[in-house]
């Protein structure tokens, strides 16, 4: 490992802080300079949705679990 000084640290620290909050704004879209043109399509699940019985799925987890070992 390197000796590093407080100060290389900190120019290094900072110009990678400014780096990710520029590729941040502009590639992630904060402020969607690059507009999506085409939307994203729906697409249905190949089954339907059911509503999980909420204790059913603890006692499950719970079996899961224990006979896991972990």
């Amino acid at each position: 490992m390197s000796n590093l000084s407080r100060r290389e640290f900190l120019v290094g620290a900072s110009g990678f802080a400014a780096g990710a909050t520029v590729g941040a704004v502009l590639g992630g879209g904060v402020l969607d300079l690059f507009p999506a043109t085409a939307k994203a399509a729906q697409t249905s699940l190949p089954w339907p949705y059911v509503q999980l019985d909420v204790e059913k799925a603890r006692i499950r987890g719970y079996k899961f679990t224990k006979s896991s070992g972990s």
